[in-house]
């Protein structure tokens, strides 16, 4: 389990030793949930930070449609809540839901102060941790602004491109249902649109690979 937790970005530099002298003194939980429960419900009070040690959790929201948009995906391991922890106002704003069965590592906040002030490397990585949080957060954004499928689409496939080097073929990273609720359209749309691109001539899409063919045109959707 130590070395789990030794893969979080919290703990990002422990050895297991340092990490098991620090929670010999830290009230905290392990919890597991099957996939698709529900971990925590927007309007509950944010009191813990969740390390995810094992699966990936979603968090969704309502919109005025009552249809459940994915606004965040995270894969273990790595950290939820910790944007909602130290607001004035610290209820969550999303529905939490394993996608997989999953294993969480619970601090109390309580636990957590005293750590940040007396560790400074774990600090120095929470403060890493909210800030690559608002820097995601803040692209999500710009990708809602986006008014149509297809320039969502190209937005996120050049995105991708660039995560990979400029590969010239690459996965797209997440299934068709995945990536309709991240864009807040159903799959359909999102398949049509995907396909409208490849007969375009932006794109080719052979075994679940991407290559992009019309890089400029691409970027004026």
């Amino acid at each position: 389990m130590f070395f789990e937790i030794s893969k979080t970005p919290v703990f990002k530099g422990f050895k297991t030793s340092e990490i098991l002298k620090l929670l010999s003194t830290t009230h905290y939980q392990i919890r597991s949930y099957e996939a698709d429960s529900v971990i925590a419900y927007s309007g509950d009070k944010c009191e813990n930070l969740y390390l995810l040690l094992d699966g990936s959790v979603r968090g969704e929201m309502c919109n005025y449609n009552g249809k459940n948009i994915v606004v965040s995906e995270i894969h273990a391991p790595d950290t939820f809540s910790e944007a909602f922890l130290f607001a004035d106002n610290n209820k969550l704003l999303i529905n939490i839901i394993a996608n997989t069965d999953v294993k969480i590592l619970v601090i109390y906040k309580e636990d957590l102060l005293r750590l940040l002030n007396e560790n400074r490397k774990i600090l120095d990585n929470f403060l890493n941790i909210t800030s690559n949080r608002f820097v995601i957060v803040t692209e999500k954004v710009k990708l809602l602004m986006i008014k149509t499928i297809k320039g969502k689409l190209a937005n996120y496939i050049l995105n991708l491109e660039k995560e990979n080097n400029g590969k010239p073929g690459f996965k797209l990273g997440k299934t068709h249902k995945q990536l309709a609720g991240l864009f807040g359209v159903t799959r359909p749309a999102l398949t049509r649109n995907l396909l409208k691109l490849k007969n375009d001539g932006l794109l080719e899409i052979e075994n679940k690979e991407i290559k992009i063919t019309d890089r400029e045109r691409l970027k004026q959707l």
